[in-house]
């Protein structure tokens, strides 16, 4: 199997780490003081410590959005951003840690975009979708993506 890298830069380690591991649910890999590292699948995601960024003023452009999937899209930045597919019940799971921690949210709910979709922002102001690209529209809120099924 082949392994994918990016690489990454965040300015708070202690908080990257709670991101993406407690609140997304990545397997944590690699954990150094100026570096850490999550696998999700066959990607590896790594970020190493800086003492600044430039944060994001808003949310990162996403395709779906300008093509009419999301109405009311956000106005949007050209900046970088990340996609995470997750199977449903990892899905639900990491949206119900998310929004117990307060996390800054696009949409209060998951929404549908030809797929489940639930868009925060990280730690250091990076957009981040998480996505369940297996559960079909139909399903509610309350047994669909966002309660894990």
């Amino acid at each position: 199997m082949a392994t994918w890298f990016a690489y990454e830069y965040c300015t708070d380690i202690a908080a990257t780490r709670k991101f993406y591991g407690e609140l997304v649910g990545l397997d944590l890999i690699w954990d150094e003081p100026e570096d850490i590292a999550f696998r999700h699948d066959c990607v590896q995601l790594s970020f190493r410590f800086v003492d600044s960024l430039e944060r994001p003023m808003g949310w990162a452009f996403q395709p779906g959005w300008g093509h009419g999937q999301l109405p009311n899209a956000p106005t949007t930045e050209q900046v970088r951003s990340i996609s995470i597919a997750l199977p449903p019940v990892a899905f639900g799971s990491a949206v119900t840690r998310l929004k117990a921690a307060g996390v800054p949210a696009l949409r209060p709910e998951p929404f549908w975009v030809g797929y489940w979709s639930f868009v925060v922002q990280d730690p250091d102001g990076q957009t981040v979708e998480l996505t369940d690209p297996e559960s079909p529209q139909e399903l509610s809120l309350d047994d669909g993506p966002a309660a894990g099924r």
